[in-house]
């Protein structure tokens, strides 16, 4: 018998432009917002980038990302509008060669809101949207020395694939950082080919 008591749905919903996603809620994120990202948040997420070890780019670079990958160019609002965290990535490679594969530019959570998951939400965003592109694996890269987001990443099922050679510039004076390319494997890549990890470091220019 229906007692007009609302139905509670142990999930919540995202849409990201025609597309819709349902993920499982948690105490801590069940209240947050997650949605496309848009010019009006270029001007609001400078709180987002403060950590000195997320990597920031010019105007013009996130406009790019805008245009070309919406999709997966996506942000968590709080419920007072307050931007929590972002996740920007894109779609390349070669099909082919079964390359073509979900990249992780930058994913970034302001201080005040880390430790609530919302990083591995917006991971898991991201990597739905690759499955639905037919992706092959989702890859990104990470300063060698930021051993925190490299056990983050292990924690959501990514592993080493390879280590680039300076490939993060430095400055004042400080040499160049090695960078991990972590990878994860989709269900596309039936054989895990994609993980199969790199038996010596590459170097920036032999990454294509």
């Amino acid at each position: 018998m229906h007692n007009g008591r609302r139905k509670f749905r142990p999930f919540s919903v995202v849409k990201v432009g025609r597309s819709s996603f349902y993920f499982r809620k948690t105490e801590a994120v069940k209240m947050t917002t997650l949605r496309a990202f848009t010019c009006d948040d270029l001007f609001i997420f400078n709180n987002i980038n403060l950590d000195p070890l997320t990597e920031t780019y010019g105007i013009p670079f996130y406009l790019q990302y805008l245009a070309h990958w919406p999709e997966y160019f996506i942000v968590a609002e709080a419920p007072g509008g307050e931007l929590m965290g972002y996740i920007m990535g894109k779609a390349e490679g070669s099909v082919a060669r079964e390359e073509w594969h979900g990249h992780v530019t930058a994913l970034s959570v302001a201080p005040e809101f880390r430790r609530l998951g919302l990083a591995a939400k917006l991971m898991e965003l991201l990597e739905e949207i690759s499955e639905r592109k037919g992706g092959f694996f989702v890859d990104l890269f990470v300063r060698v020395s930021n051993q925190v987001a490299v056990n983050m990443y292990k924690q959501l099922g990514y592993s080493v694939y390879r280590t680039v050679i300076e490939y993060y510039s430095a400055s004042n004076g400080e040499p160049d950082e090695d960078a991990y390319d972590m990878r994860k494997a989709l269900s596309r890549d039936t054989e895990k080919k994609s993980i199969i990890p790199l038996p010596h470091p590459v170097r920036p220019e032999d990454i294509e």
